[in-house]
C-alpha cells in the first residue's frame, strides 16, 4: 500500500495546484456560466478524492468490504471521463484548455492510471479475507499521514462549499449571470483634504511621487521623447541586499489636473511585470480632491509568474498602492510626519499583515480591491476607468 500512498500524494498535490491556478485563478470556472456543469463534476471529485485521501493513509478494506472501493473508483472513472468530455464546450468560449492546463492533465491521468494499479495490486489479496475494515497504516512517514488526512478534510470542505456555491449560481435569473469574469485590475482611491492642484503637483513631480510612493526608490524623466512629445521614465525600486529592480514607464495621454494614462513595464527579468497600462483620475470635491487610479499587466516567466501573481506579487503590489495613497492623503493634509512612515518597510509589512488578517481601512482612509475599476465611491468616474486598455493576452 505504500507506493500507491506516495502515488495519491503526488495526484492530490498536483490536483491541487490544476485546481487553485487553471481551474480558480487563471479560468475561473466557478464565475462562467457556461462551466458550470463542468465545475459540478470538479465538485463531485473533491468528494471522491476526499474519501481517498482519509482511507488510504489508515485503513485497509477486506472482503466484501472491497465492493465499496469498487463502486468509489468506478465513479472516479466515470467522473474524470464526463469531465474531459464537459471540458470541450465548456472551455470554447476561451480558446480551449491552457497548454499548461493539458499537459498537468497528461501528468495525472498517467499517475493515476499507475496509482490505480497499484491499488489492485495491494487489495486483491484481501478478497480472501473475512468481510470487514481493519485499521492498517501504509508504512509512510507520521507526517505524510497527517498531511493526507488533511488534504482529506480540506476536500470534503471544498465539496461542500462548493456545491452550496453552485446551487446558489443555478438559482440566479438568466438576465444576472455573469457573461465573463470581472476583470482583476488594481484599483484604489482616496477622498484627500487638499485643492487638486496641490495633488496633482505631489503625484506628477517624479521626486515628489517617490517620497510618498513605497513601491519605487527612484523616478526620473530621461532625455529621451516619444512621438507624441511624452518623456521616457526610468524606474528603479531598490528590493535590499543590492538588489535593484528597474522599469520604465511613460504618458499615453496628460489631461492636466484632470487625468492622465500611462504605459510601463520592465525588460528586467527580476521584475514578475512584463507591460501594463492604468490611468489616474483627479476631481474636484468639496472636501478636496478624489484621487483614482486603475492599471493592470502583463506578467513574466510563464506559469510560475502567473502563480506568484496570484497568490504574492498582485496582493502586495495592490496593498503597497494603497498604502501610498494613504501616505499621500496624510501628507497633503498637513502631517509631515507621513512621508517617514510611509516609507518604514517595516510599518508597511505589519500594514500588509494586519490587513491580510481581516482589519479593514478607516472610513476617511484610502481603500483599495481587484475589480473593473468602474466600482467607487462615486459612479461618475465609471466612463474614465472603462476607458482603461487591456494588457491581458
Amino acid at each position: 500500500m505504500t507506493a500507491a500512498f506516495y502515488l495519491l500524494l503526488a495526484i492530490g498535490l498536483l490536483g491541487a495546484f490544476d485546481v487553485l491556478y487553471f481551474h480558480t485563478w487563471r479560468g475561473r470556472l466557478n464565475e462562467r456560466a457556461e462551466c458550470q456543469r463542468e465545475v459540478l463534476w470538479h465538485t463531485v471529485r473533491h468528494l471522491i478524492y476526499g474519501l481517498q485521501f482519509l482511507w488510504v493513509p489508515h485503513l485497509r478494506f477486506q472482503g466484501a468490504a472491497l465492493g465499496l472501493l469498487a463502486v468509489l473508483y468506478a465513479a472516479d472513472v466515470f467522473v474524470a471521463w464526463a469531465d474531459v468530455w464537459e471540458e470541450r464546450d465548456s472551455r470554447a468560449p476561451q480558446g480551449g484548455l491552457p497548454r499548461g492546463e493539458y499537459f498537468m492533465h497528461v501528468v495525472l491521468s498517467v499517475l493515476v492510471g499507475l496509482y490505480l494499479m497499484s491499488i489492485f495490486h495491494a487489495v486483491w489479496p484481501d478478497r480472501l479475507l473475512p468481510t470487514g475494515l481493519r485499521v492498517d497504516p501504509p508504512a509512510v512517514p507520521v507526517a505524510l499521514r497527517t498531511l493526507m488526512t488533511v488534504m482529506g478534510v480540506v476536500a470534503l470542505a471544498s465539496f461542500a462549499r462548493d456545491l452550496v456555491r453552485w446551487f446558489a449560481f443555478r438559482r440566479m435569473p438568466v438576465a444576472s449571470l455573469p457573461k465573463q469574469p470581472p476583470p482583476r485590475r488594481i484599483v484604489v482611491e482616496a477622498l484627500i483634504p487638499a485643492p487638486v492642484e496641490l495633488v496633482w503637483e505631489r503625484t506628477q513631480d517624479p521626486e515628489l511621487h517617490t517620497a510618498w510612493d513605497v513601491r519605487f526608490t527612484s523616478i526620473r524623466y530621461l532625455p529621451e521623447c516619444d512621438s507624441r512629445g511624452f518623456h521616457l521614465m526610468d524606474y528603479r525600486t531598490h528590493l535590499g541586499f543590492g538588489i535593484e529592480v528597474k522599469g520604465w514607464g511613460r504618458y499615453l495621454a496628460n489631461t492636466p489636473l484632470v487625468r492622465s494614462t500611462f504605459e510601463f513595464g520592465s525588460e528586467d527579468f527580476r521584475s514578475l511585470i512584463l507591460k501594463g497600462r492604468g490611468l489616474w483620475l483627479y476631481e474636484r470635491r468639496p472636501e478636496g480632491t478624489f484621487f483614482k487610479t486603475v492599471f493592470d499587466y502583463q506578467t513574466r516567466h510563464g506559469v510560475v509568474g502567473e502563480l506568484l501573481d496570484a497568490v504574492l506579487f498582485r496582493p502586495v503590489m495592490r496593498l503597497g498602492t494603497e498604502w501610498g495613497f494613504e501616505t499621500l492623503r496624510r501628507w497633503c493634509a498637513g502631517d509631515e510626519g507621513a512621508l517617514a512612515r510611509g516609507r518604514s518597510r517595516w510599518r508597511f509589512a505589519v500594514f500588509c499583515i494586519t490587513r491580510v488578517l481581516g482589519r479593514t481601512p478607516a472610513p476617511e482612509a484610502a481603500r483599495s480591491w481587484l475589480g473593473s475599476g468602474n466600482e467607487g465611491r462615486e459612479s461618475v468616474t465609471a466612463p474614465s476607468c472603462g476607458e482603461l486598455v487591456e494588457v491581458s493576452p
